[in-house]
């Protein structure tokens, strides 16, 4: 495992989606309540696991310009920047055992034959194209370039900004219930620290973007193994039961490197800060909200450790976990919750608000920005 650079008080101090640097925490229900133990198992739910160094059989990749249009994908190469140890790719739902073989999935769609002048669209075609990813296939790289990105070199729109680019309506003008069909995407086993760019994940493919669960943790998500700061990065390993987590603007310039390297016209807003009631416009507004909350509905219990960014504090705590608001429903006072590790859940309005004000109301959008044509 690679060692990670953190100070002495990350150390002694980080949690994240259930998991502590220095003596590990590990979290655990127990009836109904949130209960830390030493020598546990990290979650509850994460018995099948693979072992990640192992390397299956027939997983050589396809083609890649079957899939992207002729784009090829070389590997990254030569950076200075840090990269997750735990990349293998495999079947969440198998449990493999000792020989096992891992084997490709018998059909691929292909982008340039339903692009072909000469092919006729069919509406099952068409159908074809649109499905994600099927999760045992073999994991294919999209990233374009192998410039290594950082939080700072991307100017992360705000909540300001935010507002005048969305048609919000005012909270007394919103329809007593919504919800958005935001597909279920769960983190484990492949990220049991990587909550954070799962729930970017979920808010993607909402908008149409085809990804497997691990792409943007492998490919995009901004690291900081530098500093302690985890405001504008990543810090650890997502892979890992050892990594640690991020905050909104590390999340909001992920989202944005994702969107400049695949020339998508979209952009990601940073909109810490506003109210669970504006929140709910986004939502009626056809728009998820990745935001930060506890694992499990926990009271967050704050550390001593901090980062600035941009004048604003950020404050590390004990169950730090990103989800997506994907509905609500006000006459039963309920919001609907894509949860990377519970998958679709309903959460009482007034209890995730609590969690979520007291936390640091910390959220991010994203946002098309072309015309269609």
């Amino acid at each position: 495992m690679t060692k990670k650079k953190f100070s002495v008080l990350m150390l002694a101090g980080f949690v994240s989606a259930g998991c502590t640097l220095g003596m590990p925490v590990f979290a655990e229900q127990m009836e109904g309540e949130m209960e830390y133990g030493i020598g546990e198992p990290r979650y509850p739910d994460s018995t099948v696991q693979a072992d990640q160094n192992a390397i299956y059989e027939d997983t050589t990749q396809v083609d890649q310009n079957m899939v992207y249009g002729g784009t090829e994908q070389e590997p990254q190469t030569g950076t200075d920047t840090w990269v997750p140890d735990y990349t293998e790719s495999y079947d969440s739902s198998t449990e493999y055992a000792a020989g096992t073989e891992y084997s490709e999935p018998i059909e691929y769609y292909d982008n340039t034959e339903i692009n072909s002048e000469d092919t006729e669209i069919s509406s099952e075609t068409e159908s074809e194209t649109e499905r994600r990813y099927y999760k045992d296939d073999p994991y294919i790289e999209i990233r374009k370039t192998d410039k290594v990105k950082f939080a700072e070199d991307f100017d992360i729109l705000t909540k300001e900004d935010a507002e005048e680019d969305f048609a919000l309506l005012d909270f007394d003008e919103l329809p007593r219930a919504v919800s958005l069909e935001v597909p279920s995407v769960l983190q484990l086993p492949e990220l049991p620290t990587g909550c954070e760019s799962v729930a970017l994940t979920m808010a993607l493919e909402y908008e149409g973007f085809m990804l497997y669960k691990t792409t943007i943790a492998r490919e995009f998500l901004i690291y900081n193994q530098e500093t302690d700061n985890m405001a504008i990065g990543y810090i650890g390993d997502p892979f890992s039961e050892d990594g640690a987590g991020c905050f909104a603007p590390a999340i909001a310039a992920t989202a944005d490197n994702f969107f400049e390297d695949q020339e998508a016209d979209y952009v990601a807003y940073d909109i810490s800060g506003t109210e669970m009631e504006e929140l709910l416009s986004y939502v009626q507004a056809d728009t998820p909200v990745v935001l930060w909350t506890t694992m499990y509905m926990a009271e967050p219990e704050f550390t001593e450790d901090t980062a600035e960014y941009e004048g604003k504090t950020y404050r590390w705590y004990y169950q730090e976990h990103c989800v997506v608001l994907s509905g609500y429903d006000l006459d039963n006072n309920t919001v609907q919750i894509n949860d990377p590790l519970e998958g679709i859940v309903t959460r009482d309005y007034d209890e995730f608000k609590n969690i979520y004000d007291k936390i640091g109301k910390y959220a991010v959008v994203v946002k098309k920005t072309a015309e269609e044509k």
